[in-house]
């Protein structure tokens, strides 16, 4: 019998391929539940659609590379900081839940330890009841994180599914698990932990995308013996996390903040060393104070003199010309953050703002870069 010739020069109609494609999903939903979406055609898990800030322009759009984006760490997916100790790790989390519970979120703290503040988390911001909420969970071993992570998950699924959620955990290497907890000091238990967050994200991850869920784990880094080149660090946990992130970030110390002899923060470096919204191994130098975490504007006019936007007229004073109105702002370099703030200079803080994050986006198609492309063989974290 001879077989049915199926066309494959093009002459298929588009709208024959979308009835067909219609079909095919809502048969696959019907029998399977919701797993099936036409990518483009109404929401699907894919699809980033909401971002929460990290207080910082600058850091937010180094990751989301999207200068229409209103933050830098995806909801729905899994987002990794690393670093080690007194890099603002904790104060970096703290900004973000911060940013999900002003935009009317469930910001939900899980501490395993037994390190946050109440006075600290209030002077960053972060409202208490009974002006706002802030979930605080406590719990000693990875399975109950996990367990606690689902609960949430599940709760929000039944009571309000499009509600907005951020999950802090801090931090991943300081938390043990039930076998470890239960034996005696300097018994092995190698693997276990890696073993038991491998099978808490397979579980997991697909759910988020799914709900206005961000996670971010936080984790510290240890040293690997016998590296003598490159970067000698590790995260503990094992390669679950490194696989399941969108986003990894590793903070790098950036010396003290003083005012006089005072020291008031830390200036850090954060690094992506994964990056799945935008391109990878991008960086910035901030300052992270301990009463008001990342003040935003701080790291702006670096940006924008670099760009070519703000001009120097002098050692002390600056110029920006808003090329949307003709008008020209000038200002004291020391006072550019109060200037900018000032409601009276509202249009000024959205042009800059804006021109900060188009200067800051890359244009990843190679046909339309005037550079060569050529190939760097990775280093040190880069690897990882």
């Amino acid at each position: 019998m001879a077989r049915k010739k199926i066309a494959t020069d093009g002459s298929s109609s588009n709208g024959e391929d979308s009835v067909l494609n219609d079909i095919l999903v809502d048969s696959l939903n019907k029998k399977l539940g919701d797993v099936a979406y036409i990518l483009g055609k109404g929401d699907s898990p894919p699809e980033v659609k909401e971002w929460l800030s990290t207080g910082s322009t600058v850091l937010d759009t180094i990751v989301s590379n999207d200068a229409t984006a209103d933050g830098g760490i995806p909801v729905g997916r899994l987002t990794e900081i690393c670093g080690e100790a007194a890099t603002g790790k904790s104060l970096l989390s703290y900004m973000i839940l911060k940013d999900c519970q002003d935009k009317g979120g469930i910001p939900v703290l899980i501490d395993t330890e037994n390190a946050a503040n109440e006075d600290f988390l209030q002077l960053l911001g972060l409202k208490f009841y009974p002006e706002g909420s802030l979930v605080y969970i406590q719990v000693d071993s990875v399975e109950k994180v996990f367990s606690a992570i689902e609960e949430i998950i599940r709760k929000i699924k039944e009571n309000d599914k499009d509600k907005l959620c951020c999950i802090v955990w801090d931090s991943v290497a300081g938390t043990s698990t039930d076998a470890e907890i239960q034996n005696d000091y300097g018994e092995a238990t190698i693997g276990m932990q890696a073993r038991m967050i491998g099978q808490g994200l397979r579980k997991l991850i697909r759910f988020i995308g799914k709900q206005r869920v961000a996670l971010v784990f936080l984790n510290q880094v240890r040293q690997k013996i016998g590296v003598f080149f490159g970067d000698d660090t590790v995260t503990p946990g094992g390669k679950a996390i490194p696989f399941f992130s969108s986003v990894r970030m590793k903070l790098y110390s950036g010396g003290k903040v003083k005012t006089g002899k005072d020291v008031i923060g830390v200036g850090i470096k954060p690094k992506l060393i994964k990056n799945r919204m935008g391109p990878p191994h991008r960086e910035a130098e901030l300052k992270m104070y301990f009463s008001r975490g990342l003040i935003d504007e701080e790291s702006w006019l670096d940006e924008l003199l670099k760009y070519g936007v703000a001009d120097k007229v002098s050692a002390q004073k600056s110029s920006i010309t808003n090329k949307d109105t003709g008008e020209v702002y000038e200002f004291q370099n020391r006072k550019f953050v109060d200037w900018i703030r000032d409601p009276a200079n509202a249009e000024a803080h959205a042009y800059c703002k804006t021109k900060v994050k188009e200067g800051l986006v890359i244009e990843q198609d190679p046909f339309n870069r005037e550079e060569e492309a050529v190939v760097e063989e990775l280093v040190g974290e880069e690897e990882l």
